[in-house]
């Protein structure tokens, strides 16, 4: 009896540490309200015969393992590169109800997990024509070099001034890529896409941008090299670059822009694909 009464005096004090720690990695959040300026919020025009309450919750999150993943359902992500060795998110979250009550009940049940993969949880659109739910968009400060997994249902997805291993797919949605540089892979089922390409040449393996439904854009400097594969099946492909190739370049296209370079590769289904100069 002695000795099991002194384990049980040694364990207590190790499990008071461990939730200390737990409670040390939680995100410390802040709210407020919102500037009404999101471009990236999906569906007001379904959900705009409900009542709506709008919140914005921020905080400051850890690197971790040089990665970052983040996974909507309903609204944007966007993500912006700085000279930061942390994760600076901004959630925007707006909430649906037929009644302000009801929407802020609806408010006070989503979660922002941050633990793994970044994401919302909260209830389900409800009734017909969702007659309460909630939809949350991500912003989020990062820094320049890093690998990230963004996933989205119902919304865009830009990134800026990032380089790294970057994997961005929207199913209703846009795409848009500026000043990228590392391995770049970008799909859309329903949403067109713009690069902005800068520099000199594409810098890391490449870039891959697709679409099934939209047109895709790029620009690039004059003196812009790489090596350009497009293609689309109903649409054309325009050039606003000297190139050299055999053939009919309608739908498909294969040339090098300058001297060559790392792959650029574009390709749609239903639209068109234009390369120009900025």
């Amino acid at each position: 009896m002695p000795e099991m009464l002194m384990r049980r005096f040694v364990l207590a004090p190790v499990l008071l540490l461990a939730t200390a720690a737990l409670s040390a990695q939680a995100p410390k959040w802040t709210t407020g309200g919102c500037d009404g300026n999101d471009r990236n919020t999906p569906n007001d025009w379904l959900f705009g015969h409900q009542e709506q309450v709008c919140e914005l919750r921020r905080t400051v999150l850890p690197l971790v393992s040089g990665q970052i993943a983040v996974r909507g359902t309903n609204g944007g992500i966007e993500v912006t590169g700085e000279d930061r060795n942390d994760v600076a998110l901004e959630v925007r979250l707006v909430a649906y109800g037929s009644s302000p009550a009801e929407a802020e009940k609806v408010m006070r049940e989503v979660k922002i997990a941050t633990a793994g993969t970044i994401h919302d949880e909260g209830p389900r659109s409800s009734g017909w024509l969702f007659r309460s739910g909630y939809s949350a968009s991500y912003r989020l400060r990062v820094p320049r070099h890093l690998s990230a997994e963004l996933h989205t249902a119902n919304g865009g997805v830009d990134i800026n001034h990032v380089e790294g291993v970057l994997n961005a797919v929207t199913t209703n949605g846009g795409l848009s890529l500026k000043d990228l540089a590392g391995d770049v892979h970008a799909r859309t089922v329903n949403g067109g896409v713009h690069v902005n390409l800068t520099g000199d040449t594409w810098r890391g393996a490449g870039l891959s941008a697709q679409s099934v439904n939209g047109g895709i854009s790029v620009t690039a400097p004059d003196h812009y090299s790489a090596h350009v594969v497009a293609k689309t099946v109903n649409g054309g492909i325009s050039v606003d670059f000297p190139v050299t190739m055999h053939g009919n370049m309608k739908h498909n296209l294969d040339t090098n822009l300058g001297q060559g370079g790392p792959n650029i590769h574009l390709q749609t289904v239903n639209g068109g694909v234009s390369i120009a100069r900025n």
